[in-house]
């Protein structure tokens, strides 16, 4: 067992408490090798810059941090696997779309009449931005988004709009995703968690900064902590869960095309669910 409290177990005296813990940090990482089945994969953190024109810093919450610009995974949006920052002012450059379909609005409240004309007007990106990635591969899933035509009420004015506007500024969020790769896929799955998130038009509109492996970390006593006992055992299923649907097609064309529809229709459904 790679772990501090390993040793704990093995002392005269070890509390009752200090050998459930052990018990448990076992199950851990049992529960891991066994999601493992012998794969050579590695938990790898990806590092992401959003950016969105907005007027405000609660207008960029709308566009940045709730239903609208999140990665997905193959399994689709699972908060537990990534920790968001609040928007924040971006780097020097011009605003470039905003949605016809929420210049008329201005109350910031969550599930009003500004955030739905967001949140269709983001369906609408992915849907355009999944048949941009079906046009790159003759191969790509050619299922309809027959319930996305249901689910959204897109109009032509939710149509992103190209703006002048001194009250928009650009501003960005900074996203920390976990998943797994295997050897030589890492670059692969974080430029896919990337093209996940677009901009009005369809268009990619996150940047990946950084990439870098998780094997654990060595404690104070030079005791090596395996990965798992730094997740949620949920967040440890999710992770295994979304490799088992990645690790044969990771960055392909047609996987992406397929994560962006679904995700239409999730975003759309989670939004009017909850409104």
């Amino acid at each position: 067992m790679a772990h501090a409290r390993a040793r704990a177990v093995a002392w005269p005296g070890t509390s009752t408490a200090d050998a459930r813990q052990f018990r448990l940090d076992v199950e851990d990482v049992e529960h891991w090798e066994h999601r493992r089945r012998g794969r050579h994969a590695r938990l790898w953190v990806v590092s992401l810059v959003v950016h969105a024109a907005a007027r405000d810093a609660d207008d960029a919450a709308l566009r940045l941090t709730r239903y609208v610009r999140q990665p997905q995974h193959r399994i689709g949006d699972v908060p537990i696997l990534r920790a968001s920052g609040l928007p924040e002012p971006g780097a020097a450059g011009s605003p470039t779309t905003y949605p016809g379909g929420a210049v008329a609005h201005h109350d910031p409240a969550p599930y009003g009449a500004l955030e739905r004309a967001h949140v269709a007007a983001y369906v609408q990106a992915l849907a355009a931005a999944r048949l941009r990635w079906m046009s790159d591969c003759a191969t790509a899933p050619l299922s309809p988004l027959s319930r996305l035509s249901r689910l959204s009420p897109v109009t032509e004015d939710d149509a992103p709009v190209y703006v002048r506007d001194s009250s928009l500024t650009l501003w960005r969020v900074r996203h920390r995703v976990l998943c797994l790769a295997g050897p030589g896929e890492a670059q692969a799955r974080a430029a896919e968690l990337a093209a996940t998130v677009v901009d009005d038009a369809g268009v990619q509109a996150a940047e990946v900064t950084r990439l870098r492996a998780d094997d654990g970390y060595v404690d104070v006593e030079g005791w090596r902590v395996h990965p798992a006992l730094t997740l949620a055992p949920r967040a440890t299923t999710a992770l295994w869960d979304d490799y088992d649907r990645t690790e044969s097609d990771a960055g392909q064309p047609a996987a992406v095309a397929e994560v962006l529809g679904r995700a239409a229709v999730s975003v759309w459904k989670a939004f009017t669910s909850r409104a």
